[in-house]
């Protein structure tokens, strides 16, 4: 059977990184064996792997031979492999469905924000360790969010002696099929819980959804809104 190429994401690449990221996705390769199977100047294969390595879809080590010198091979980082197709949105909307039938969306809900906290867990010991301030553990936040993939930014909305306020925009939702089918559990349960999460117990703040992607908004804005008074 046929391997199936990378996905529109890969496209963009160019046909020849196509052709390279299909060849290493059978397994590690010498520039020289790229070149012979694509029939390609081995100089303009290494040309290609050089920009593949600088976009972190590839890397590079020395292999030893028992006889002979190490030879330098390549093969797929795992963000390479995300290069090409993959079903987790139809798998993990399976899942939720499954558990959903069997023991109620209660339940269900229960089990997201779980994860959630479990997530939430470790950004908060990465807000521990910082300044008390509240831009700061939003900025470490809204890192952390840009890491998982959400594409978001934070922007201050009101500051004054009683009351600040924050706002995390993301304009990318990471389980957006998942969102739309089961939306008081991800984007309440999962998105809101793990902002809110995140942040108890270093600052007193309170977290509200006013926009969501899943509910057909071009972005979704989660304000956190934090009592000066009650912080003190």
């Amino acid at each position: 059977m046929a391997t199936k190429g990378p996905s529109k994401k890969a496209h963009a690449l160019g046909d020849t990184k196509e052709l390279i990221l299909n060849l290493l996705l059978e397994g590690s390769k010498t520039a020289g064996e790229i070149a012979d199977k694509l029939k390609i100047q081995k100089s303009a294969i290494r040309t290609h792997l050089e920009s593949l390595q600088a976009e972190q879809s590839v890397i590079s080590y020395f292999k030893i031979e028992r006889l002979g010198r190490p030879r330098k091979v390549y093969e797929l980082t795992e963000s390479g492999r995300e290069l090409f197709p993959r079903k987790y949105d139809l798998i993990l909307s399976l899942i939720l469905q499954k558990i959903e039938s069997t023991e109620g969306h209660e339940y269900m809900k229960k089990i997201v924000e779980s994860i959630a906290d479990n997530m939430a867990h470790g950004i908060h010991d990465k807000i521990k360790k910082s300044s008390s301030s509240l831009e700061e553990s939003v900025r470490i936040l809204n890192s952390v969010s840009n890491e998982m993939g959400f594409m978001s930014s934070f922007y201050k909305e009101d500051d004054n002696n009683s009351s600040s306020t924050y706002s995390i925009v993301s304009r990318n939702c990471i389980v957006h099929k998942i969102a739309i089918e089961h939306q008081d559990a991800i984007c309440h349960g999962f998105h809101d819980r793990l902002i809110q999460k995140s942040l108890d117990g270093k600052i007193n703040a309170k977290v509200e959804l006013k926009e969501c992607i899943a509910l057909g908004d071009k972005y979704s804005r989660h304000i956190i809104n934090v009592n000066n008074e009650m912080d003190r």
